[in-house]
């Protein structure tokens, strides 16, 4: 074997990072910009063992349990966990605590898989709050508070409620409405707000799930503060929840080597974000308010505004959206990366998500903006945005038990599965929002919405090919498993 062979990784690391790039994607320190020199020469330094003086994560009573109660501080908190196995961990360790084998808990539709998988590992069943559709911007908003409530009245059984905000596209949930619907009714509300950590650090941006009354809540540090990946945060927001149960549940889900740097990453990107987030990150919106003015007379592109629909969106999150042109979201971001060397964080088939953190100077978002003008002036007109293309349909589910899950699939080809019920998760990733759930029954809708995917370009996990190459392979060669009949 060839000395090359040997390391695929790190030459593809060493590939990608050698590329003059310009980075709108996580992590949020953003190739290490966001670190001071000192933290980042000793970053390495720092990964140790559970040595005297350096606490242990699993009992934390020392220097841990310091910055963790510093950490909740900061946010408001009754109490705060590290996570080093990032929001996944947290999200299965908030169902682990808060719910039981067999309840029922109201879930937002356009949930990360992990909330899926968290589900089926705890036997958790879900009724879905499809969240409502913006066929302008051809994107999901979220479900209103009314939405919520209905399904509560229909389903008075459910435990609680698990709630994505903000998405993907920055969109923030009614947290509040839904705090005190769920509350009156003796119901926990738990949030998935991975893209919120930083909305802690500065008032302009929409308030924190704990600030508003959430039980729970966990941030992904890595994806907008300078964090390392997998740095993530678990927040308790009230006495209702067993905070002991909490502890055993993270206890369980985490690593018993944690990793020292992950830590120190999370306590630098507090600290930092906690004395300096409200002078940088006035700065940052500053600059992306110019950006957005110096944009606003583009006329096939399109810029997200910060609030739709009624529900404020994360100012700092950029989402271009392509469907006046006759670029697909896919297309606009292969043309930035390919051509101007800007990388954005995912595309859609109308949309462009950019994330900037306070790393990012006048370099960086000058850069973008004069790339999106441009390709605004070579792009054709198209009327794309007139078609009502969901990326979400409603279809009934019955989630299987942990085994059904891993052992019971058959594979049909997807365009043959109409009336069956996946036995896996069918996503584009990312976002890594679901189209078929496990347990979910199959419609034309869904089919054909993975047609457009596949057609467009997306990368969608759980289909496989046959034995064609992948040059001749088509959608009638995609496979998906389904339960048996």
């Amino acid at each position: 074997m060839k000395k090359r062979e040997l390391f695929p990784i790190i030459n593809a690391l060493e590939e990608v990072t050698g590329k003059n790039k310009i980075m709108m994607h996580m992590p949020g320190h953003k190739g290490g910009k966001g670190f001071s020199g000192s933290f980042g020469d000793n970053l390495l330094r720092y990964d140790l063992t559970e040595l005297q003086g350096l606490d242990n994560l699993h009992r934390p009573s020392g220097v841990i349990g310091m910055s963790m109660d510093a950490c909740a501080k900061a946010f408001g908190a009754v109490k705060s966990f590290f996570l080093l196995n990032g929001s996944t961990s947290g999200i299965h360790a908030m169902l682990l605590s808060g719910f039981k084998q067999g309840d029922r808990v109201l879930v937002s539709r356009n949930c990360h898989y992990s909330v899926i998988n968290g589900l089926i590992l705890f036997e958790i069943q879900p009724v879905f709050v499809m969240p409502r559709y913006n066929e302008d911007w051809q994107l999901a908003v979220p479900a209103e508070a009314e939405d919520w409530e209905r399904a509560l009245h229909e389903n008075p059984d459910v435990k609680g409620a698990i709630v994505t905000s903000p998405d993907y596209y920055g969109l923030c949930a009614p947290i509040s409405e839904l705090s005190g619907i769920m509350h009156a009714s003796g119901k926990l509300l738990l949030v998935d707000e991975a893209h919120g950590a930083h909305f802690a650090f500065s008032q302009r941006f929409p308030p924190t799930a704990i600030s508003l009354g959430a039980d729970m809540a966990v941030q992904s540090f890595h994806k907008t503060l300078p964090a390392l990946t997998q740095a993530a945060v678990l927040h308790i927001g009230s006495r209702r929840v067993n905070i002991a149960a909490v502890q055993k549940a993270v206890s369980m889900l985490t690593t018993t080597s944690p990793s020292y740097m992950i830590m120190a990453s999370i306590e630098y990107a507090c600290g930092l974000a906690g004395t300096e987030g409200e002078k940088r990150y006035g700065r940052l919106l500053e600059r992306l308010e110019l950006m957005k003015r110096g944009l606003s007379g583009m006329d096939k592109l399109r810029l997200v505004p910060d609030e739709l629909d009624g529900f404020k969106r994360d100012p700092s999150r950029i989402v271009v959206n392509t469907a006046n042109s006759d670029i697909s979201g896919f297309d606009l971001a292969r043309i930035l990366s390919s051509e101007y060397g800007i990388y954005p964080e995912m595309a859609d088939e109308y949309n462009v998500v950019f994330i900037t953190a306070v790393s990012d100077g006048d370099r960086e978002i000058d850069a973008l903006q004069r790339s999106l003008a441009e390709i605004n002036g070579k792009a054709g007109r198209g009327n794309r945005g007139m078609r009502n293309e969901k990326l979400l349909y409603a279809g009934e589910c019955i989630m299987p038990d942990r085994w059904s899950y891993l052992h019971g699939g058959v594979k049909i080809p997807l365009v043959e599965s109409e009336g069956f019920r996946s036995a896996g998760i069918v996503t584009p990733y990312p976002p890594g929002i679901p189209v078929l759930c496990p347990g979910e029954a199959i419609s034309k809708e869904h089919i054909d919405c993975l047609r457009r995917l596949y057609h467009a370009g997306a990368e969608i996990h759980g289909l496989t090919d046959g034995a064609r190459t992948k040059d001749e392979k088509t959608l009638k060669d995609m496979l998906v498993s389904v339960l048996p009949r």
